[in-house]
């Protein structure tokens, strides 16, 4: 399978200069072949939650690449409900980046960004995202929508793709403040968003769609809380792709059935999981899913698991359909990822403290400013309360910046002194 992937990442690299279009086709043909294979051979070592997570992924990119003229760009911290609403499909940039790296692929948008001027210590995410687009790979989009959080990326990369595509761009500013004036001045924004969509699309709201998209935020939520005293208590076993794989559940696709479903599924395979064993990590921030050392440690295994990422527990708040634009700003205001790095620690103080988890991973993904400002901040704190933190450097998405003989050290030696405390 790796010789497959191998093979179909270097004909992508290879078309993308001088054949963009095709390179594109090549990359749709194998995402779809893969989603085929999903579906018909879901891997068995995953409970159903997760297999069917990894082919709904697949479909939301692969309907994106197939029909960008009713899809946006977004950030991944963008309240996708309003374009939900209006059948819009949201082309995630961070997700779309992943799965270039999951092709084996990122090489050639990462070269074709940096000889555009993209410097080479900017994020990885946001390179290769970049590379799409200026090589002509990544289609052209309706429009672009993305917020202010939670990186200085996300204010430089949507406005300069917007000015490459010449397409409108809606940008949502998120206040430093977590307070309600910011709640309201939010708020006030996605009314604008939703004025926004109406003239691009060409149709008007339908307030009883909104409100049922909002209940079903809420419930997603509320699954996901109720996920939380069993990830203590339970082993599920799982893989480092279907963790990052959650994310578009808890961001990009919340609001949507398939989401609701997910979580329905993963309470379900939770309450009737075995008692929790191994040692158990919660980990800060992006994960590398494709390191291979990582694979073999975490992927299925009952000695050492990934039990929580803090992506998918940054703003799990309630959600009323009576105030829809208020629950939505809400969840940007207080996010654990928006205004003083404080923040983003105590959240994972909280997260791991309520798991009970063994020890923590930061991971200071390339060119993310934010998170390795924040690292030693982290690991002191965690550490103030007895959870030993491994901060770990690499990058989620380019193979380049990252050294698997590194890892697997660091990593390797991180476990064994886990288990020495045990």
């Amino acid at each position: 399978m790796a010789d497959i992937i191998t093979t179909f990442g270097e004909t992508i690299c290879r078309e993308t200069p001088a054949h963009p279009q095709r390179a594109r086709r090549v990359f749709a043909a194998g995402l779809r072949a893969f989603g085929l294979g999903l579906r018909a051979k879901p891997d068995p070592a995953l409970p159903p939650s997760r297999q069917y997570i990894a082919a709904l992924c697949n479909r939301a990119v692969t309907g994106t690449l197939a029909h960008p003229e009713l899809s946006a760009l977004t950030s991944v911290f963008l309240p996708c409900e309003l374009l939900h609403c209006f059948g819009i499909r949201p082309m995630c940039a961070e997700v779309f980046s992943a799965f270039v790296n999951g092709a084996r692929a990122e090489k050639v948008f990462v070269e074709t960004a940096e000889a555009f001027g993209v410097p080479e210590t900017y994020c990885s995410y946001h390179k290769v995202l970049m590379g799409g687009a200026l090589s002509g790979v990544l289609p052209q989009p309706l429009f672009i929508v993305n917020t202010s959080l939670a990186c200085d990326a996300n204010n430089l990369t949507f406005r300069a793709l917007a000015e490459h595509y010449r397409i409108p761009q809606f940008y949502v500013d998120v206040p430093s403040r977590r307070d309600e004036e910011s709640v309201r001045y939010v708020a006030d924004q996605l009314r604008e968003l939703t004025a926004f969509l109406e003239q691009q699309t060409g149709r008007k709201l339908d307030g009883t769609a909104l409100r049922e998209t909002i209940e079903r935020s809420r419930r997603t939520i509320e699954n996901f809380r109720a996920c939380m005293p069993y990830r203590r208590d339970r082993y599920l076993s799982t893989d480092l792709t279907s963790e990052m794989y959650e994310i578009f559940t808890s961001h990009i696709d919340l609001g949507t059935p398939e989401a609701e479903h997910y979580t329905e599924l993963l309470l379900r395979d939770f309450r009737s999981a075995p008692p929790a064993r191994g040692t158990r990590l919660v980990w800060v921030h992006t994960i590398p899913q494709w390191q291979e050392p990582l694979r073999a440690l975490f992927n299925h295994s009952e000695q050492y698991q990934v039990i929580a990422c803090d992506f998918n527990h940054e703003s799990l708040l309630d959600m009323d359909p009576d105030h829809p634009y208020e629950s939505m700003a809400r969840r940007l205001v207080y996010s654990a990822y928006g205004g003083a790095a404080q923040i983003r620690v105590d959240n994972a103080r909280a997260l791991a403290k309520e798991l009970k988890a063994d020890g923590a991973v930061c991971f200071c993904h390339w060119g993310c400013k934010q998170t390795m400002g924040a690292s030693v901040l982290l690991q002191s704190a965690l550490e103030a309360d007895g959870i030993p933190t491994l901060i770990l450097n690499g990058d989620g998405c380019d193979r380049a910046n990252s050294s698997d003989g590194q890892v697997a050290t660091r990593m390797n030696a991180f476990l064994e002194m886990l288990e020495d405390r045990r």
